[in-house]
């Protein structure tokens, strides 16, 4: 006798009922699943200090980059606002047919927090007002510079080269607000056709430097072999037209 026994199906095949027979002859309990190892590797503490080394020194090569462009943009935008406010005074004097003045704090006095943010780094528009004739009138508010940067005040297109307010024709008295010790100025007069006065002898230049001025002398924080500010932007003021620009070198 077969060990196999079977079922008479109606169609009159026979179906096999005993062994572990499939279609494809293998039982699937007796195929075999292959072993799957799955091996989690991390890192050793050597790979990750050599990892941080790697990226503190790229930080350390990075830091000089951005503070020096940092710095180059603050003299940029210093320079910008600059141009921009002589630009405004000289179209402002054309426009009402009075002198306007740009004027800068050179303050030899003042409190101490006065002279950090305004001495030698802001500037403000005056303007000579028409119905109290031999007084001005201020046109905008005080204009800071960004952080670290300053007018020069000696050597090269320093703002001492502007004129003294007080030898103006007439004379005019500049006032600042917040501290009325605050003293003395320097300025650019515009008249009414946009030119400077008085007619200065050649192109009005100023520098805007890395540093600050403490008691009339520069505190440069970039310097060259000589030790003078090495990091400068310059702008010049014609003589003719009073139109600002700015320029590479003085």
């Amino acid at each position: 006798m077969n060990r196999r026994s079977t079922i008479k199906l109606a169609t009159g095949r026979v179906r096999p009922t005993g062994g572990h027979q499939t279609r494809h002859g293998t039982s699937p309990s007796n195929r075999r699943t292959p072993n799957i190892k799955l091996c989690c590797h991390g890192f050793t503490l050597i790979e990750l200090l050599v990892v941080i080394g790697i990226i503190v020194m790229a930080l350390a090569a990075l830091v000089p980059a951005v503070t020096s462009l940092s710095k180059s943009g603050g003299r940029r935008a210093a320079r910008n606002s600059l141009l921009g406010g002589i630009e405004q005074a000289r179209a402002e004097a054309i426009k009402s047919g009075q002198a306007t003045y740009v004027v800068f704090p050179a303050f030899t006095s003042g409190t101490q927090s006065t002279l950090d943010r305004y001495n030698y780094r802001s500037y403000a528009i005056f303007e000579d007002d028409a119905s109290n004739p031999g007084n001005v009138k201020q046109l905008t508010d005080w204009k800071s510079f960004p952080t670290g940067v300053a007018l020069r005040a000696a050597g090269t297109a320093p703002l001492s080269n502007l004129a003294d307010p007080g030898a103006l024709t007439p004379p005019v008295v500049f006032t600042f607000a917040p501290d009325a010790n605050a003293a003395p100025f320097k300025c650019f007069k515009f008249n009414s056709n946009g030119e400077v006065q008085p007619p200065p002898a050649g192109n009005v230049l100023l520098g805007i430097f890395e540093g600050y001025v403490n008691n009339g002398s520069e505190v440069a924080t970039t310097k060259d072999g000589s030790g003078n500010p090495s990091a400068v932007e310059y702008l010049m003021v014609s003589q003719f037209t009073g139109r600002a620009e700015p320029t590479a070198s003085p």
